[in-house]
């Protein structure tokens, strides 16, 4: 089949939406680097430290060029590019750079979902009519650069996965659109661990039968595929062909969990504060079993008998659920407030850069990591 009968296969829902999806280059860094223009050009990482168990949260491009990546170990990226410049993460810095665009978004489209504090996709649609998607992407960009110093790249497309795929293919600081007619052959250029949603475990599971790329899963058909691997990767075939027909949800979403409790006494003992800290965790960890809520941050909070109140944050690149992680890294951010000797009158925990389970793959689970 050549390219122009290729072109000709436009599933219906390619001509329903126009989808931008915005992704901040190196997002991260790029606020470090914005603050302290002394760090352009280097290679930074943003993470735990390389004599940690740390891992890499974002590198610059240039950090990037050795091979790091996120989720990364900060000691193997260490020994990568000895010269690079690490970071611990500043989230009140990132929150309120990523506020801002957010602002600036919101100025130009109401259906937007937010993804994470870099990452948004668009329904322009609507209002598509009045300007083409391509130049409200182009405005926005712009507008980011000029309130922000940071830039977003873009990628325009009929639906949300191809966006995103479009988003990363000039990066930083670039756009790319895919028509609806060249989505089909578009995809068929790819390989299967370049699709969203598709991770190394069912890209291993396909290439154990030859499928690479999406080419190769259209041409061996979807009977194949249903026979082989099971009715419920049918969607890997759908994909493969350029077809996802999620919308942009606007609904809002909590944005963290958590349990607190103010003791009728003030608690000395450290050992009692271990034990409140621990049965908390257990109770929002069977709460957040129950909703399917897997997160990425997780906070402690104490209040002093003066009133004091002081908070500790982690917060790691990948999402995770299990009771024993958080239960760790809870007692972690506890030993490191130094308030062994100190009463207590309040005590929480909670969990926040949340997602449902069902909206990722279990692959991309932080898993025990740690």
């Amino acid at each position: 089949m050549n390219d122009s009968n290729l072109q000709q296969i436009i599933h219906p829902s390619l001509l329903k939406r126009k989808i931008i999806h915005f992704d901040l280059d190196a997002f991260f860094a790029a606020v470090e680097i914005r603050d302290n223009p002394r760090l352009k050009g280097q290679p930074l990482i943003i993470g735990g430290m390389p004599n940690e168990r740390g891992v890499v949260a974002t590198a610059s491009y240039e950090a990037r060029k050795f091979g790091i990546h996120s989720a990364m170990s900060s000691a193997q990226a260490k020994k990568l590019c000895p010269q690079a410049i690490f970071l611990k993460p500043r989230f009140d810095a990132y929150s309120s750079a990523s506020a801002e665009v957010f602002k600036i978004l919101t100025n130009y489209c109401s259906i937007i979902e937010p993804m994470s504090l870099d990452e948004a996709y668009l329904d322009v649609t609507n209002i598509s009519h009045q300007t083409s998607a391509t130049k409200i992407a182009e405005n926005i960009r712009h507008e980011i650069f000029l309130k922000t110093k940071l830039t977003a790249s873009a990628g325009i497309a009929p639906n949300k996965m191809i966006a995103k795929i479009a988003s990363d293919l000039n990066k930083p600081n670039g756009f790319a659109v895919i028509k609806p007619q060249f989505c089909f052959p578009f995809m068929q250029t790819l390989p299967l661990k370049k699709v969203p949603f598709i991770g190394p475990v069912t890209s291993r599971k396909f290439a154990s039968h030859n499928l690479f790329t999406c080419s190769d899963v259209f041409r061996i058909g979807k009977n194949y595929i249903i026979e082989n691997f099971g009715p419920n990767a049918e969607w890997v075939y759908d994909k493969a062909c350029g077809i996802d027909e999620s919308e942009v949800i606007t609904t809002h979403v909590r944005k963290s969990y958590g349990e607190e409790e103010t003791f009728i006494k003030d608690i000395i003992n450290y050992s009692d504060k271990i034990n409140m800290l621990k049965k908390m965790v257990a109770s929002l960890s069977e709460y957040l079993l129950k909703k399917n809520i897997s997160f990425k941050t997780v906070t402690i909070k104490i209040k002093y008998s003066n009133f004091t109140v002081k908070t500790k944050s982690k917060s790691f690149p990948l999402y995770f659920f299990e009771k024993n992680i958080l239960e760790k890294i809870s007692l972690q951010l506890l030993e490191e407030m130094n308030c062994e000797k100190v009463p207590l009158r309040l005590m929480g925990v909670s969990v926040s850069n949340v997602i449902n389970k069902k909206d990722l793959q279990q692959e991309t689970l932080f898993g025990d990591y740690i």
